[in-house]
């Protein structure tokens, strides 16, 4: 997922606990009440829709499991606490620390992902939301039975902390491998053209 806010961009999270200041929050808040154009302390599913297009590149069904996962009351709306988190991970994400977010905020990251409320996380439960934390299914898929020590094909919390971690690493071991490749084709192309 790419975040392509220019609120968002000036904005970081705080190093010793992945949260906003105070000053930003309230600069979050006010950002949020701007977008609740009927003052109700909530946005619904059409606020939100276009709150997310216009900052991320998520396509439509992504954003409506977007909703529904922080949407866990099922109201049809999204409360300014849910927002909050929302625009944290924004910033994780376009500021390149959702591994250190995600260690610092995992159980709350695991309820969210926690779709049935069982206490377990399925791969496919991961699979759907992976893309909040730019993680490919490909990435869920080869290392996601390494981690099912019960062997159920669910991960607990205490498995899912470990299996987070790890695929934040090989999804960055992947882009890194895959910017490599970039590299050595640019290069190999700029010799064939300049020869």
């Amino acid at each position: 997922m790419k975040v392509k806010s220019q609120v968002l961009e000036f904005l970081h999270l705080d190093r010793s606990f992945s949260l906003l200041t105070v000053k930003n929050t309230r600069l979050i808040l006010e950002y949020f009440n701007a977008l609740d154009v009927h003052g109700l302390g909530k946005l619904n599913d059409i606020q939100f829709y276009q709150f997310m297009r216009h900052v991320t590149n998520l396509n439509k069904r992504q954003i409506f499991l977007v909703l529904d996962m922080l949407d866990q009351e099922a109201t049809g709306y999204i409360q300014f606490k849910d927002f909050y988190l929302l625009v944290c991970i924004f910033i994780a994400l376009k500021d390149q620390v959702e591994q250190q977010f995600m260690f610092r905020h995992l159980k709350l990251v695991f309820e969210m992902m926690d779709e049935d409320g069982g206490g377990t996380i399925s791969a496919e439960e991961f699979g759907h939301f992976g893309f909040l934390f730019n993680l490919r299914d490909q990435s869920v898929r080869d290392i996601f039975f390494e981690f099912d020590v019960s062997g159920d094909e669910e991960l607990d919390y205490k498995e899912f902390k470990m299996f987070a971690m790890a695929c934040i690493d090989k999804q960055k071991e992947l882009e890194t491998k895959k910017r490599a490749k970039l590299l050595r084709n640019s290069d190999a192309s700029h010799e064939v053209t300049n020869a």
